[in-house]
């Protein structure tokens, strides 16, 4: 007797069921020159009208770090309290980038 049962393998279901919510190929060259500008990712979410958490969840998983380079071992990536832009630092005390810091003293 022969098994009644035939199976037929259906094409596995994509793993995606919609499409992504952000074009991030028309994003990414914005967020790139914001962020080579100075901008924090707050500001930058913000320029954009993005999410932070978004942003941050997208710039983790290509691992895209800091845009601004450090010359020093001494040097600290900081977002300045004022004004929120993003500065490298001289010392780790530091939290007002140059701008804010000569506005203030």
């Amino acid at each position: 007797m022969k098994n009644a049962h035939t199976h037929t393998h259906a094409a596995p279901a994509p793993h995606r069921t919609r499409p992504p919510r952000l074009d991030w190929g028309r994003l990414a060259p914005s967020v790139a020159q914001l962020r080579q500008q100075g901008c924090s990712t707050r500001e930058t979410a913000r320029r954009l009208g993005l999410n932070i958490k978004t942003l941050e969840a997208h710039l983790r998983r290509h691992r895209i770090r800091h845009a601004i380079p450090m010359d020093r071992p001494d040097q600290v990536r900081r977002t300045c309290l004022n004004c929120d832009s993003a500065f490298v630092a001289d010392g780790r005390f530091l939290r007002l980038c140059p701008e804010c810091r000569a506005m203030f003293g």
